[in-house]
């Protein structure tokens, strides 16, 4: 057995957003939303100003070293909403030796893909410049 990491990006759209990974390993709930992993949060108190890092290990057992299909889904509300739009935006994992720090594989983390299929990267990195030269307040974060 060996512990997979995810991580993405993600700025929530209210303070009680959860995220979750799931994909087509049944440990990752073989794509069922009620048997997905939830993720934790880098910060105690979630802004919808502010990007957030979210990471979820998931304990892989044999052959983890086959190509797996993920994705992020986020429940707001008690409803869940999906990343992207479609299998289309399915994100894979292939094993790579290199991504492997103190025994855990750290899959590169990413950043939500929206329905249009985009990350808004740029967007949320301006509303959160926006929202802190609106408070004329320096800002630093805490990285994992």
């Amino acid at each position: 057995m060996l512990v997979f990491r995810f991580g993405v990006i993600l700025t929530p759209s209210c303070s009680d957003t959860e995220v979750f990974v799931l994909g087509s390993r049944p440990e990752m709930g073989h794509w069922d939303p009620n048997r997905a992993i939830k993720m934790k949060s880098s910060r105690t108190v979630l802004s919808t100003c502010e990007p957030c890092l979210w990471t979820g290990d998931v304990h892989l057992s044999e052959p983890y070293t086959d190509k797996l299909w993920f994705k992020f889904i986020k429940r707001v509300d008690g409803r869940y909403i999906w990343e992207g739009n479609g299998p289309r935006h399915d994100r894979q994992c292939v094993y790579d030796d290199s991504d492997m720090v103190n025994g855990v594989y750290c899959h590169p983390i990413g950043h939500w893909i929206e329905e249009t299929g985009h990350t808004n990267e740029m967007i949320h990195t301006t509303n959160f410049y926006f929202s802190v030269a609106g408070h004329q307040a320096i800002h630093f974060s805490q990285y994992v």
